[in-house]
């Protein structure tokens, strides 16, 4: 029986990369505990399977300039499974495998793929920490397409996938900085070819696709202001996806998917999945700083595709609840564009729908963004449809997320549900003249703005100070009515006393 054992622990040693007295790598455990959100970045490099071709040795060539990064050559050749029914959960797992592949390495990323047959062409998927953040499964379908040869082009986009992991991976506000301005200097030099699409086809669609997972990356640290032209680079992409002529505008794009509707969006392909969630992520983002309603009505219409696309599919529990809610989040940014009360209530009904069917144990940082928009919703619906906000009930959505979200591993969004609470507040505290209210507004205006700096969201800081201000100011008017109150002298008592 001890053979049996020792036997088995060999198998396990072989399969998992493990040595005596070390434990397997858990891809859910606090990552900064393995690798520091500041250290060099290492990128593994699979094996990609194409005889007579060292692609590995000709991506460490092209990347030999670029600091912050280490690439490691990872001997294991990762593909997607044909046996499973839903190829988007083929691919899923087996991002989630290279992902096991890249921590078993000490890797912060892994490059894996398939080269074709003639050896034209490179597909590409890209692991990192992202692949154990619940509300970005859709994104593990991205397939990043290249002409071979590699050329430049192939360089500079994979450098932008490698600068949004290490954005994501920073845990101070000088880092986020420091990349941050990289990628925006590496946006702008970018920002012509890709939205070309002649120089897309010859190059391959993951130049655009790089192009705008860096933009997203921004947004999702505070900076908005390239959403826009991310939408934009995608825009061919999307149409082709959804089998339209790839040369047509965003308003012949917007007025053919709204008449297509949602027949035929089983048959997506995962790639195709991947494209329009980060379209409709991107549109959501540009949304919330743009006055165009048809942004946000596209916004609309994407999600509702791709809630449909897995509304009944099995094993898609996660990905259904993440499309609903980023299905209210664009409807609720349609409501307050258009003052459409119904949409508003749509967007209320789609929240807690998909809060409902969240687990807040596993997938915690996915509850709170929801109750966090869940929150949102109620506001926008009580002020288009004129009942007013109930902020007994809108106050714990907000409490919710800053409780389930961790303050130091989700800095912007803990600080944007902070600065929705002070909000809330200061909206209550204003209208019941409640200074002690307006107090912890305040205080939370405050935490919101500290910890909104420490993310890098500048631009965000400074709206919350403006909050801070005031709540201050209404805190002196407020207590500048009372002192003029008590101070006033009523008549009658005055007669009363003199007689």
């Amino acid at each position: 029986m001890a053979g049996f054992w020792s036997t088995l622990g060999l198998v396990f040693r072989a399969v998992f990369g493990m040595v005596q007295g070390e434990s397997v790598p858990n891809p859910l455990a606090a990552y900064t505990k393995r690798n520091g959100g500041n250290g060099q970045g290492i990128c593994g490099l699979a094996d990609f399977g194409a005889e007579g071709l060292d692609l590995g040795a000709s991506i460490k060539s092209s990347l030999s300039g670029f600091s912050g990064y280490d690439f490691v050559a990872v001997s294991q050749h990762i593909s997607i499974s044909s046996d499973t029914v839903d190829p988007f959960h083929a691919v899923r797992d087996a991002q989630n495998w290279a992902w096991n592949a890249a921590l078993r390495q000490n890797c912060t990323s892994l490059v894996w793929g398939a080269v074709t047959g003639d050896q034209k062409h490179l597909s590409l998927w890209f692991a990192s920490k992202q692949n154990s953040f619940s509300p970005h499964e859709l994104f593990l379908a991205q397939k990043y397409s290249f002409t071979l040869p590699l050329a430049e082009d192939f360089a500079e986009a994979l450098k932008l996938l490698l600068l949004a992991e290490s954005l994501r991976r920073a845990d101070d506000a000088a880092t986020r900085n420091e990349i941050s301005a990289r990628m925006a200097k590496s946006l702008e030099g970018q920002q012509d070819r890709v939205r070309n699409y002649d120089f897309v086809q010859e190059c391959g669609d993951g130049t655009s696709l790089a192009f705008a997972t860096a933009c997203l990356a921004l947004a999702e640290n505070g900076d908005r202001s390239w959403c826009q032209l991310g939408a934009e680079a995608l825009e061919p992409l999307v149409a082709e996806s959804l089998g339209f002529d790839a040369d047509m505008d965003r308003d012949a794009l917007a007025l053919r998917i709204s008449l297509a509707g949602t027949s035929g969006v089983e048959q997506l392909r995962s790639e195709h999945v991947a494209v329009l969630a980060l379209y409709g992520h991107l549109l959501n983002w540009a949304a919330l700083g743009s006055s165009a309603s048809r942004v946000s009505m596209m916004a609309v219409e994407v999600w509702r595709i791709l809630f449909h696309r897995f509304e009944y599919a099995a094993g898609a529990a996660v990905t259904k609840a993440i499309c609903q809610m980023r299905l209210g989040e664009a409807c609720c940014a349609h409501a307050r564009e258009s003052q459409n009360a119904d949409l508003a209530a749509e967007a209320v009904n789609h929240l807690r729908r998909a809060l409902g069917a969240s687990d807040v144990k596993n997938h915690p940082v996915l509850y709170g963004l929801i109750a966090y928009h869940l929150g949102d919703s109620l506001i926008a619906h009580g002020e288009l449809a004129k009942t007013g906000v109930q902020f007994e009930s809108i106050i714990p959505f907000f409490q919710a997320t800053l409780k389930v979200c961790s303050r130091r591993e989700n800095q912007y969004l803990w600080g944007r549900a902070m600065f929705a609470l002070a909000t809330v507040q200061a909206m209550q505290g204003r209208e019941n003249s409640d200074v002690s209210i307006l107090r912890t507004a305040k205080m939370n205006f405050i935490q919101a703005q500290q910890n909104l700096e420490e993310a890098g969201a500048r631009s965000a800081a400074r709206t919350a100070l403006g909050g801070q201000m005031r709540v201050e100011a209404a805190m002196t008017e407020i207590s500048a009515g009372e002192d003029s109150s008590d101070g006033a002298v009523d008549p009658q008592r005055s007669v009363k006393a003199t007689s």
